[in-house]
């Protein structure tokens, strides 16, 4: 049964980053669909020495190594020479992968040459016919796991992967994994895991915290059994149940998606006001499209005379400075105004470097959701550099407009039209 994988890619241009490594994230993915759990990734160069080196190193920790590229026609193509040195295997060319090639192959100058290197099979080796070049795929067992050779083109990786190699991982692992993913927007990294600490050291289910400016996902994965089921369900309780923010089930879908598919479906219209963010809450939203239905406008009010001409009244700047929770809600109020809009939205902050006062340091930051049924003010603190203040007031605004008009948690499986009309 094959449990667990490393991935190796073979390129001197992906070592030093000319290429990015797209291949590892495809071939991932591609293994965890049928419960092989990827353990280890790793770029080594175009050397027989390092190549051989990792696939050894592989087959002690895993069931299975995965190579990626290095197996074309020049001699900077060392993959099968270095998997041969390592395994003790022979190689030698296939006389019938040969014929195929070259019945394939262009009669430009050196192409036999250029044929017979690709034809070269390790012995015992199974072949995997490309569908979409010429190298082919090769998968060799040892006494200590499987080695899957795979050549790099992207096209040709996965052509190989889709036509042959799920087929002969699906009668040699446990199955799919089943991948429930909960996203928190209110909370920190370091106060999620405190919240879930007794479930990420379990062993069942398999549980990781995936942490970016203003966004934590918590992933749980299950195998697609009855006791994968039954650790799905403990898994989830334990998330919903434990954090004491909103949890959101959002499965494909994204907040900014579904809040202007609702707005859409309910004829309603949204404006904002953006001091801190200076554009990134509308530019988030706007980005979803048919968002010309949902958004009326807004605007960008970094000082505060720009505040006062769009409405905010000059006593509440005066009294209370432009970072507050009264000159936030003036600002969605007016905004909202301005706009004839059904719900009027504000950011204000101190980003950093500079600026600050004692009750508000740097880092703290008001959002404001303002609609005829009623109104949020948030207040965060969160003293990180400029550009993730930024980004964390841009959710969490998106998660005072979703407070605000009562939207569901668990959009994955819902549609936007399903939610009821508030009265």
């Amino acid at each position: 049964m094959i449990e667990n994988a490393h991935i190796i890619a073979v390129g001197d241009e992906v070592l030093w980053g000319e290429t990015v490594n797209t291949n590892a994230a495809w071939m991932a993915n591609f293994l965890r669909s049928f419960g092989v759990r990827p353990t280890y990734h790793c770029v080594v160069p175009d050397q027989e020495r390092i190549i051989g080196q990792a696939v050894t190193q592989a087959l002690r920790m895993a069931d299975l190594a995965v190579v990626i590229g290095g197996l074309g026609p020049t001699a900077d193509d060392r993959t099968l020479d270095g998997v041969s040195q390592a395994l003790k295997r022979p190689l030698s060319v296939n006389a019938a992968l040969l014929s195929h090639i070259s019945a394939r192959h262009s009669r430009a100058a050196g192409w036999r040459e250029s044929a017979e290197r690709q034809a070269r099979a390790l012995e015992g080796s199974e072949l995997w016919l490309n569908p979409r070049g010429q190298a082919p795929g090769q998968v060799i067992q040892g006494p200590d796991g499987y080695v899957v050779l795979l050549p790099g083109p992207p096209r040709e990786m996965q052509g190989i992967c889709e036509k042959w190699m799920a087929g002969w991982l699906a009668g040699r692992s446990a199955g799919p994994i089943q991948r429930d993913t909960y996203s928190i927007f209110d909370m920190g990294e370091s106060a999620v895991a405190t919240h879930l600490w007794p479930l990420l050291q379990g062993a069942y289910p398999q549980m990781g915290i995936y942490a970016q400016p203003g966004r934590i996902d918590v992933r749980v994965e299950t195998p697609a059994t009855l006791m994968g089921a039954i650790m799905r369900q403990r898994g989830r309780a334990w998330v919903l149940n434990r954090i004491p923010v909103p949890v959101y089930e959002l499965g494909q879908s994204s907040r900014e998606a579904y809040l202007v598919h609702w707005l859409t479906d309910q004829g309603r219209r949204l404006a904002a006001m953006e001091s801190l963010t200076g554009g990134l809450l509308l530019s988030s939203l706007i980005a979803v499209p048919g968002a010309s239905h949902a958004i009326a406008g807004g605007l960008v009010a970094y000082d505060d005379k720009a505040k006062a001409d769009y409405g905010v009244p000059l006593e509440v700047l005066s009294q209370f400075g432009a970072v507050s929770e009264e000159s936030a809600l003036a600002m969605a109020r007016a905004v909202r105004h301005q706009f004839n809009a059904d719900i009027g939205v504000a950011t204000t902050g101190f980003a950093g470097p500079d600026g600050g006062t004692p009750q508000n340091p740097r880092g703290t930051f008001f959002v404001a959701a303002v609609a005829e049924q009623g109104q949020i003010v948030r207040r965060r603190y969160v003293p990180l550099e400029r550009q993730a203040v930024r980004q964390i007031a841009t959710r969490s605004a998106v998660s005072a407009i979703w407070q605000l008009l009562q939207l569901p948690l668990a959009v994955s499986e819902q549609k936007p039209h399903e939610t009821k009309e508030l009265s």
